[in-house]
């Protein structure tokens, strides 16, 4: 698998003249050297992981490291190549996208050389209800994960196909909770607390003592 995987990449450097850099769009089905979590969930990260092939990921991208904050508009950065699609409710590997055999596993990234560095971040929607992530974007049903930092691997000089690998990259939900309904949320859950530290500590003034009339 990894000896396919070198040439395909090496091809496709090769073919475009190691000039620009190449990710392996991929959250699944590779063995990352890191052990972290790369699934996109529905709702929260760490709940039901997201199935169904109506659900689109694509990547994004600005040039240099460090460059999260050109990614947090819809129209910020550039798509990099094909979108891929999650897998059906009936995988047994749940809340993994996979790429269409003509956009291949790989995205180029275009302005990027080899040895350099991008910002890249992952964009999640339901392409049956929106054609584009602005649009999902702008009804509030979209998901997208932290900006993270890629270097682009050199492979003519020895870099390995791993190193094109999405390490950085973490689990993610779709779709993001609303800013007014995380607020609400946080808000309940404070008065609650608050309404039990005082209960137990002054239970006569919520409750009145067992002989009151």
């Amino acid at each position: 698998m990894k000896t396919l995987l070198s040439a395909a990449l090496i091809s496709l450097s090769a073919v475009s003249s190691w000039s620009q850099g190449v990710v392996q769009f991929q959250n699944g089905q590779i063995t990352f050297a890191t052990t972290a979590d790369r699934l996109v969930y529905f709702g929260a990260v760490g709940g039901a992981k997201l199935v169904g092939t109506n659900y689109a990921a694509g990547l994004w991208y600005v040039p240099g490291a460090d460059n999260g904050s050109q990614l947090l508009s819809p129209t910020g950065g550039t798509q990099a190549g094909a979108l891929a699609f999650f897998r059906p409710a009936t995988t047994s590997v749940p809340g993994v996208w996979a790429n269409p055999p003509s956009a291949g596993n790989t995205r180029t990234l275009d302005g990027v050389a080899v040895g350099e560095s991008a910002t890249l971040q992952v964009r999640v929607w339901d392409i049956a209800k929106y054609g584009t992530f602005a649009q999902a974007f702008a009804a509030g049903e979209y998901g997208w994960s932290q900006p993270f930092n890629q270097r682009m691997p050199d492979f003519a000089h020895g870099d390995p196909a791993t190193d094109a690998y999405m390490e950085n990259f973490r689990g993610m939900a779709w779709p993001i909770p609303e800013p007014a309904a995380l607020t609400l949320g946080l808000l309940a859950g404070g008065a609650l607390l608050l309404w039990r530290w005082r209960s137990r500590s002054n239970p006569e003034r919520w409750f009145g003592t067992a002989n009151h009339r």
